[in-house]
């Protein structure tokens, strides 16, 4: 521990005097045109600059001379030319003498497409700052802003991952800008040399992180769950237990939270995500996090909400990359159809099974009297997964369609003795998940915009059980559980969006939809029919939202979000506030307050041996209640150079929660009605310094329950509940190779039993993980190898929400634990052409 945290104070420390260091600004050239010049001090210096390339093309400078800051240097060139030097924030405008001189309230639209240089992929969600009226691009990459032009007017655009772009414009235009990593131009204004987005955005609105995933698959991890590893290392997201199924934002309970990808709920499957995840890396294209408080354009859930949107393919050229590591062959190939359209595809899956003997332990419970007994058993577990998408961008008109089909089986045999007993487990869980949408996007003349969807998700699960005890002495087999259940979700939802753009930077967005759940639910024991529900919910929405910049200092985001559900009939109102202040360049403050319902989720069945199955099921407003949840978020962030420092508090209470308990000496069966409310911090830290990047994340928090069945009627710890969780993460680059790591502390939850207040707690969990990775070029092949090691130190750990409870004829009986990853070591290899 001690020599994980001198690593992270070294690499803040050398970032931070990387950063701070000084530097004068040496000028030698004879006779070079002062495009030039400018370009090999944007390149040397890092100096943000926007011209007109073609107009300085025409001077040539020659100067031998050492100055002290960039003002002087730029001074000196400028001097004698009918030029002149404006500075908006970090650039430095250069604009021909006289240029301010404009034609007054003239309006000005300026309506452009943000897209990936050389693939044209749109990049959705992109910001776009105005002379510091900051907008934001649709899922198309789109966006639109209105002026009086009075002024030059100082645009920026960015998105992680990409180099910032840096142009000015004083007229009206509507074209396409190229984000890469290279000179890029706007008509005759080129933009040299600017900064790179890197890993993260937090800190600008209030429980919004952005994620730039293209670093994902340099941290430690076998390359197909590196979407998941990566968001895990974010603040709020839990990380400790490595969570089989599902996230846990900020004390959400499972399922209150969801990843959308290309506007369709994923459900889940079991996955596990140290080894595979959900989502194909290679198909990612944007990620964002809405981890609370979030705007009245986002419902259906009181937790967070990760949205993920999937690359449209290349309209360049045929592309076909391949994956394979230690458990899985990964593959996507990208074919453009005519300029405008093109067709991606992606399957992969699991080629031999993906755990070994020791990742599930069998023992007796932990006490003080009580030693641990392990046994190993081999689980089976196969994962398959494709991905089809087809996408046409016309001049104003998008058009999307995604397939997405997956599924994964779990499986174990367990027969071992204890005592004078033989126990013998069996367990089957298998999980079909099925998505797809239909997105349509229209942009007007007058830069307004459009947009419907179609989208429909469904998930089969199918669960089965036996426990049975084998008396040795005689023989004879007593069946002590036999169980099996299914659950099956369909959602189908349209709704149709819309965008009004006012002048700098003012919107209204406002939008109606309809959505439909069907749930079966089944749940057997012995020959009993525990549960059967065969339910259909029914629910009109409709939101609408203002965006009003009320100056370059403060940001208002005010919306009201409506849900009539139409049986049982009732109306949901959903209010919701956001404020940004921008204090100064460095400095932002945010709060957010929102009403938030949920009509479907998983419910906790409870059974006489204590053993927890959670199951999807609709809100009838009766045996479920409909979720309500109210969200406060507060935070504050210091941005400047690379560096950034986050602090966010939250509260979140949840009402309506549902968990059915079989049955016990003091619990009667049924279904039980509770409440529940999580709150605390979160830090976060981050540095970049010239190719390298490191974080730290830490959050402090508390996530509590209240049920009738509580003793005493007093709020106990929640299942999800953990007090501390410190992560951090580090990529160093040096040319082609790249050294990252990665460590996770967590300081463990409480096994609660509702029936007493006995308190027994799943010990803290600690991980490090460490990577080499090299990148080549054979050729016209890019090709990526690498090694990680996961959980270098080896320290055992538990995954959480993975524990099942045997009865052995005995006083005590026995845990299955699911063990998190032990020292592994993995390798990848990964080509495109």
């Amino acid at each position: 521990m001690r020599l994980i945290w001198v690593l992270i104070i070294f690499l803040f420390v050398f970032a931070g005097n990387l950063v701070a260091q000084p530097q004068s600004i040496q000028i030698d050239v004879v006779g070079i045109s002062l495009n030039k010049v400018l370009f090999d001090l944007s390149k040397k210096y890092g100096i943000q600059l926007a011209f007109d390339d073609n107009l300085l093309s025409k001077f040539n400078i020659t100067t031998n001379y050492n100055f002290t800051s960039v003002e002087a240097a730029l001074d000196s060139l400028m001097a004698g030319l009918p030029l002149n030097i404006e500075k908006s924030g970090e650039v430095y405008m250069i604009i021909p003498a006289g240029k301010k001189e404009l034609r007054r309230n003239k309006l000005v639209k300026a309506t452009g497409q943000v897209v990936e240089a050389g693939t044209f992929e749109p990049l959705p969600f992109s910001y776009i700052l105005i002379n510091n009226r900051q907008i934001q691009s649709d899922l198309g990459g789109n966006f639109t802003f209105l002026a009086s032009s009075d002024t030059s007017y100082n645009m920026q655009i960015s998105h992680l991952g990409y180099f910032i772009y840096d142009t000015v414009f004083t007229n009206s235009f509507n074209r396409k800008f190229h984000l890469k990593p290279s000179i890029t131009q706007l008509g005759e204004i080129d933009v040299l040399s600017n900064p790179i987005e890197k890993s993260t955005m937090i800190g600008d609105k209030s429980g919004r992180i952005k994620l730039n995933h293209s670093i994902a698959p340099y941290l430690p991890g076998y390359g197909d769950n590196s979407v998941f590893n990566f968001l895990r290392l974010m603040p709020g997201i839990q990380a400790s237990g490595e969570q089989s199924a599902g996230l846990l934002i900020w004390g959400s309970y499972d399922s209150h939270s969801k990843v959308d990808f290309d506007g369709f709920t994923l459900f889940g499957l079991k996955n596990f995500n140290d080894n595979i995840g959900v989502v194909n890396p290679l198909v990612l294209k944007n990620m964002e996090v809405l981890k609370g408080g979030y705007e009245a354009k986002y419902g259906d859930k009181v937790g967070g909400i990760v949205n993920i949107v999937g690359k449209n393919g290349s309209l360049q050229k045929p592309t076909f990359t391949f994956n394979i590591n230690n458990t899985t062959i990964n593959s996507m190939i990208e074919v453009p159809v005519s300029k405008k359209s093109s067709i991606l595809a992606a399957y992969r899956q699991t080629y031999y099974e993906l755990y070994d003997p020791s990742d599930l332990n069998l023992f007796q419970r932990r006490n003080k009297q009580s030693d641990v007994i392990d046994f190993t058993l081999t689980p089976d577990y196969n994962f398959k997964d494709a991905n089809l998408k087809y996408s046409f961008q016309g001049e104003n008109t998008t058009v999307n369609m995604s397939l997405y089909v997956g599924g994964d089986r779990y499986s174990y045999d367990l027969e071992s003795e204890v005592g004078n007993n033989k126990i013998a487990r069996n367990e089957e869980e298998k999980n079909l998940q099925i998505g797809g949408s239909a997105f349509i996007n229209q942009t007007w003349k007058s830069g307004n915009t459009s947009s419907i969807i179609f989208s429909y998700s469904g998930l089969t699960n199918s669960t089965e059980e036996l426990n049975r005890i084998i008396y040795i002495k005689n023989g004879r087999e007593k069946i002590q559980k036999k169980g099996n259940g299914e659950n099956i979700v369909e959602q189908y939802t349209i709704s149709q969006e819309n965008r009004i753009n006012f002048k700098q930077g003012h919107f209204l967005e406002f939008g109606i939809g309809f959505q439909l759940n069907d749930v079966l639910l089944t749940r057997n024991l012995f020959v009993e029919n525990l549960i059967n529900m065969d339910t259909r919910s029914q629910r009109i929405f409709s939101y609408i939202q203002d965006n009003l910049p009320v100056n370059d200092i403060l940001e208002i985001k005010a919306g009201l979000r409506a849900n009539y559900l139409l049986s049982p009939a009732n109306f949901y109102l959903e209010p919701r506030f956001e404020a940004s202040m921008k204090v100064n360049d460095e400095i932002k403050l945010n709060v957010s307050y929102g009403i938030y319902h949920q009509f479907l989720s998983k419910t906790s069945l409870v059974d006489s041996t204590l053993n927890y199955y959670y199951f999807w099921a609709n809100s009838d407003n009766n045996t479920i209640p409909v979720l309500k949840g109210e969200h406060w978020v507060g935070g504050l962030s210091y941005n400047r150079n690379g560096f950034t420092i986050s602090a966010e508090g939250f509260y979140k209470k949840t009402d309506g929660l549902s968990r059915f308990i079989n049955g016990t000496q003091l619990v009667s069966r049924g279904f039980y009605t509770g409440e529940g409310r999580s709150y605390g911090l979160d830090f976060y830290f981050k540095t970049e310094f010239k190719n390298h990047l490191a974080w730290v994340s830490y959050t402090l928090s508390k996530s509590e329950e209240l049920f009738p069945f509580n003793v005493r009627q007093v709020y106990r710890p929640s299942p999800q509940d953990q007090r501390h969780e410190i992560k951090f993460a580090g990529i160093l680059n040096f040319n082609s190779f790249y050294i990252s790591a990665n460590y996770v502390y967590g300081s463990g939850f409480e096994k609660f039993v509702f029936t007493d207040n006995n308190q027994s707690y799943i010990p803290n969990y600690s991980r490090l993980d460490g990577a080499l990775i090299y990148k080549f070029k054979p050729g016209k092949i890019n090709g990526e190898a690498g090694i990680s090691i996961l959980n270098i130190l080896n320290t055992e750990n538990i995954k959480f929400n993975n524990l099942r409870r045997v009865a052995t004829g005995t006083e005590n009986p026995l845990d299955v634990h699911a063990e998190a990853i032990p020292f592994t070591p993995t390798l990848f290899l990964k080509l495109k052409f």
